[in-house]
């Protein structure tokens, strides 16, 4: 996919802006999932950096990386997260896409639960709401859909990145230095 530009905002993220109009959901999906794999890339070097030169800067690229690139992977319209999930729920079967979506979200209710990440819930409802209102105008839709297989390579390579970014900021969550462990004190609180 040609782009016009890459547009940085400083604190915020980038967005890069193409020349064609998408055509599929499996476009979608890959452009949604760019930013945050090469994100949690980032994260990975900074950690190892920081264990190579014991430089506390790397590993506080790395958590604020993950952070920031977790927060994208939010299932909420207009993040890349709520772009994945769209795009797989609706390619699949009304009934089936509807349940994803539930399990999705009771899922990510579980994960808050059980370690402690309070924030989430309130961005899980947030974008479940977002997906509803979505799913009602799925029918008008230009893009061609994703097949099942495409379905699920998406579903777990977005899964497999919210694991990394997930324990890049786990692995820091203990550290004597407020900074590394700011991360999981702000999705607990």
């Amino acid at each position: 996919i040609k782009t016009k530009g890459i547009y940085l905002i400083p604190f915020v993220g980038g967005l890069a802006v193409s020349d064609d109009k998408i055509t599929t959901r499996w476009q979608d999906v890959v452009i949604s999932l760019m930013g945050p794999a090469f994100g949690l890339i980032t994260s990975v070097l900074g950690v190892v950096l920081y264990y190579a030169t014991e430089m506390e800067v790397f590993a506080g690229v790395a958590v604020l990386s993950a952070l920031l690139n977790l927060f994208n992977l939010l299932p909420i319209l207009p993040l890349d997260g709520g772009h994945v999930l769209k795009s797989i729920s609706f390619s699949m079967r009304s009934w089936i896409g509807l349940s994803m979506c539930i399990l999705g979200v009771l899922f990510g209710l579980w994960l808050s639960y059980t370690f402690g990440l309070m924030l989430l819930v309130f961005f899980l409802f947030i974008g479940a709401l977002e997906i509803a209102f979505e799913w009602r105008g799925r029918h008008y839709s230009h893009l061609l859909p994703l097949d099942k297989y495409g379905q699920g390579f998406s579903a777990v390579m977005y899964t497999l990145v919210v694991i990394g970014h997930v324990a890049v900021m786990m692995h820091f969550a203990d550290s004597e230095n407020p900074i590394l462990s700011l991360p999981m004190k702000i999705l607990s609180s």
